[in-house]
C-alpha cells in the first residue's frame, strides 16, 4: 500500500503520516502544501530541513521525496528529488546487511516529477533508480 507523508521546517524525523495515496492524490498533496509559507519559514530560521512531500511504500521500503525550490512566490520549474530505499550489501568478510540508500537529483520540471513519481507508484523501482541516477549525473555535469 502507498502511503504518503509530509515534512515541514524545522520537523525532525518522524515525518508526518498522511494516510494512504495513489498518483492523483500524491500530485494532488504536492499542489496544496503550502510551499511559498514553508519557505519563508525557512529563509526566516536558515536553518533545519527543507519541506517536503514523502510518497511511501512499506512493503518494498522504499520513499521518494519531492521538495518544490525557488524564492519567494516564484517556486515554478525547480525539484529536488530523493529516492531512499534498504538495499542489502554484503561485506568481503562477514554477513552481509541491509542499508539505507538515498540519491538526491534535481528535476527540472513538474514533468520529470511526476514520471517519477509514476514509476514509484508502479513499483518499477529499477526504472525509478536509473532515471534518479540519470538526473543525479546531470546536475553534477553543472
Amino acid at each position: 500500500m502507498l502511503t504518503y507523508a509530509i515534512q515541514k521546517v524545522g520537523d525532525d524525523l518522524p515525518l508526518e503520516p498522511q494516510g494512504s495515496t495513489d498518483f492523483l492524490a500524491f500530485r494532488q498533496a504536492v499542489d496544496a502544501f503550502p510551499w511559498v509559507a514553508e519557505h519563508a519559514l525557512w529563509d526566516e530560521r536558515q536553518e533545519g530541513a527543507l519541506p517536503a512531500v514523502v510518497l511511501q511504500d512499506g512493503a518494498a521500503q522504499r520513499e521518494l521525496w519531492v521538495t518544490v525550490l525557488g524564492n519567494g512566490k516564484d517556486l515554478s520549474g525547480a525539484y529536488l528529488v530523493q529516492s531512499v530505499s534498504m538495499q542489502f550489501r554484503k561485506s568481503f568478510f562477514g554477513k552481509g546487511k541491509t542499508v539505507q540508500d538515498a540519491t538526491l537529483a534535481d528535476a527540472p520540471s513538474r514533468v520529470e516529477v511526476d514520471r517519477l513519481c509514476e514509476l514509484f507508484c508502479d513499483g518499477q523501482f529499477e526504472a525509478l533508480d536509473r532515471e534518479v541516477a540519470r538526473l543525479a549525473l546531470r546536475g553534477s555535469d553543472d
